[in-house]
């Protein structure tokens, strides 16, 4: 069973304070680019308490935001095309979570360092594949989506690029992310109360964290409308980065 010492959320810890700023700042990026909440808060989180509740409070202060929005999503998005990520997605996904269950904690703080860092460069760089989409390659960007998904968290990036890079209209390809990200939330915090990594702690604090993600979805949403999004994505993958270095030297 997964214990959090809750007593450092209602402490003047400095280390609370950041990790709060960080769950802020990545509602902001959700709300605003639609990505990188979860390569911006799982660094952030990890240095405070750790890799394991950092991935679990993750997967739990998703779920009111893919609750919201799973409904219409599901409608619009095309299953066909998502069936084989999250076919694929939910053979990985347990693997993952078995991962983030046994391995050494130093190692899947490394694992999580060099995910952050990859996936924080390939957006940077504008990297997308431009070749021909088939059963098989969905399958293979679901199986690595999942992988990391169920250690991580961090199982967005891949399928986004992908689905971005099929050239589908934008109201489609917003559904399928938003489809395929409640999927996967789903089924990992299932996973997570089998392999036994949830619990109260673990559920308290994403109950009094949620407030700050959504209300930095809110204000992403809202007060960023007339910042450039090239200069906001450039500074969300430069903190990213950031975050991904600072955990990988610690």
């Amino acid at each position: 069973m997964l214990e959090i010492k809750t007593d450092a959320l209602i402490s003047l810890d400095p280390m609370l304070g950041f990790a709060v700023g960080a769950i802020f700042i990545g509602g902001l990026s959700r709300g605003f680019a639609g990505f990188g909440a979860a390569l911006i808060i799982v660094p952030a989180l990890t240095l405070v308490y750790g890799p394991v509740p950092a991935v679990v409070i993750m997967s739990l202060i998703e779920v009111p935001g893919a609750l919201q929005l799973a409904r219409t999503a599901a409608r619009d998005a095309d299953w066909n095309n998502l069936a084989p990520l999250c076919f694929a997605a939910a053979v990985t996904i347990p693997i993952g979570a078995w991962a983030l269950a046994v391995l050494d904690v130093a190692l899947i703080r490394q694992s999580i360092a060099g995910i952050v860092i990859v996936f924080g460069a390939m957006i940077a760089t504008g990297w997308h594949y431009n070749g021909e989409v088939t059963t098989g390659l969905s399958a293979a960007i679901g199986a690595v989506s999942g992988f990391c998904s169920g250690i991580a968290s961090l199982g967005g990036p891949p399928v986004v690029m992908f689905l971005i890079a099929q050239g589908s209209n934008a109201s489609q390809t917003r559904a399928g992310i938003i489809a395929y990200f409640a999927f996967a939330t789903a089924l990992r915090l299932a996973i997570f109360a089998i392999f036994g990594l949830l619990s109260v702690d673990a559920l308290l604090l994403s109950l009094l964290l949620s407030p700050v993600y959504m209300c930095g979805i809110w204000v992403g949403k809202r007060t960023f409308r007339g910042i450039s999004e090239t200069v906001f994505r450039r500074f969300v993958v430069a903190l990213v980065l950031v975050m991904g270095m600072i955990e990988l030297i610690n």
